[in-house]
């Protein structure tokens, strides 16, 4: 229960955090979108998968549309998106989704960048979790 709490009191700060950004940086802006993210992952925590994939696709809509695919904030926001859906059991999706991810990590970093690498783990651990 105590960890819960603290995730409701850290689900509410960074709505606070959230509001903040978007009178600062406006909807579309690169620190809102970072905020959104990360509430997300606490959203997700919280057990309430559904919701943090709605906000993880609005991120990765304004973000491609804004900034471009290959954009590193999209590319952890597709990551996140990826173990969304797959903690909802989605696997088929969330393969997909982390096969782009490396794939464009690799376009944009190459084969032995820190980022590539990280990206790739996750993917070969989803291979043989899932078995594809």
């Amino acid at each position: 229960m105590a960890a819960q709490g603290e995730l409701a009191e850290a689900r509410l700060l960074q709505e606070q955090v959230i509001t903040g950004m978007r009178a600062l940086d406006g909807e579309t802006g690169r620190d809102t979108l970072r905020a959104i993210n990360n509430l997300a992952g606490t959203v997700a925590a919280q057990g309430d998968f559904a919701g943090a994939r709605e906000l993880l696709q609005s991120v990765i809509s304004t973000m491609i549309h804004e900034y471009g695919e290959q954009h590193p904030d999209n590319l952890a926001a597709m990551g996140n998106l990826a173990a969304v859906l797959r903690q909802e059991g989605d696997t088929a999706g969330a393969y997909e989704l982390q096969r782009r991810v490396v794939e464009l990590h690799r376009q944009v970093h190459g084969d032995t960048d820190r980022a590539t690498l990280v990206a790739a783990a996750i993917f070969e651990t989803m291979e043989r979790d899932i078995g594809f």
